[in-house]
């Protein structure tokens, strides 16, 4: 797993309708998100690039866009899917190897925790899923319009109940009318590969994690108690100035594991410190 965060207003000088397309461009803020993971990190772009790509000046911009826009890049093998069903999507992003867009209508997140907007937006909007979220019940989704630009506005990836990500995907506005529970405008990466060089590991001592969504290190408080077996791969990344593993799933670890106060979290793909762990024999 391969994500990064990229915001939809970032300075956009491509007009759309006389304006910044900023506004816009939210699913091609999600397209990048969707072509890092796809491209195991290799393209790295911005929303504003995947916006010129469609020469598209007028509104928003939709899904079979977005296909063209992977293909520009060379990226095939993704799946446009208007509709799918929403327990069937909720499958594919429980084994982990997929990245996706997902379409709904930001009414049902207007006024809540997770509203990007102040309350002040809630057409058609578009969100990036990495997968399972931290806690039981929820996705770990990247809303574009997460960007920390004003004081409580969320900033990078938030765990947001499935309940309220399915009421939104199931009022999409869809022209006359919205299209209904328990289905899913989506486009989902190819599966992501099998690596092997993924193997079996140990907490050695309680520790933080590194989250690269947001730049910074999480559970410090509540921290990921010693002993904890997990699946991490091999190559090493700086993060935070300190040499971390990057925490994955897989044949050796779902990824869960236990905090210092008992509960039971989801920590794939998080990062932890090498000197916190002990590397055992190669997953896979």
């Amino acid at each position: 797993m391969t994500d990064i965060f990229v915001k939809q207003l970032d300075g956009c000088g491509y007009l759309v309708d006389g304006v910044p397309s900023g506004g816009f461009n939210c699913t091609c803020a999600v397209e990048a998100m969707w072509l890092f993971r796809a491209s195991g990190g290799r393209i790295n772009v911005t929303a504003c690039e995947c916006r010129r790509r469609t020469g598209d000046r007028s509104g928003g911009t939709h899904l079979g866009q977005m296909e063209d826009v992977s293909e520009s890049f060379g990226i095939t093998g993704g799946k446009v899917y208007r509709p799918i069903a929403t327990t069937t999507a909720l499958g594919l992003i429980a084994t982990r190897r997929y990245g996706t867009h997902w379409q709904g209508s930001y009414s049902v997140l207007a006024d809540t925790p997770y509203d990007c907007f102040r309350g002040r937006f809630r057409g058609n909007h578009d969100w990036y899923i990495s997968g399972p979220g931290t806690r039981a019940g929820t996705l770990r989704v990247a809303d574009p319009g997460a960007d920390g630009r004003y004081d409580g506005c969320p900033r990078g990836y938030q765990d947001i109940p499935i309940s309220l990500m399915s009421l939104a995907a199931a009022r999409l506005d869809v022209g006359s009318r919205m299209l209904g529970t328990g289905l899913l405008y989506a486009y989902f990466t190819p599966p992501d590969p099998a690596v092997l060089n993924h193997y079996r590991a140990t907490t050695v001592r309680a520790t933080a994690l590194w989250n690269d969504g947001t730049k910074r290190w999480v559970y410090s408080t509540d921290k990921v108690a010693s002993g904890q077996p997990l699946e991490v791969r091999g190559k090493q990344f700086e993060k935070g100035g300190v040499m971390t593993y990057p925490v994955t799933t897989g044949p050796c670890s779902d990824g869960r594991v236990r905090q210092v106060d008992g509960d039971i979290i989801n920590i794939a793909g998080y990062y932890i410190p090498v000197a916190n762990t002990k590397l055992g024999g190669r997953c896979g």
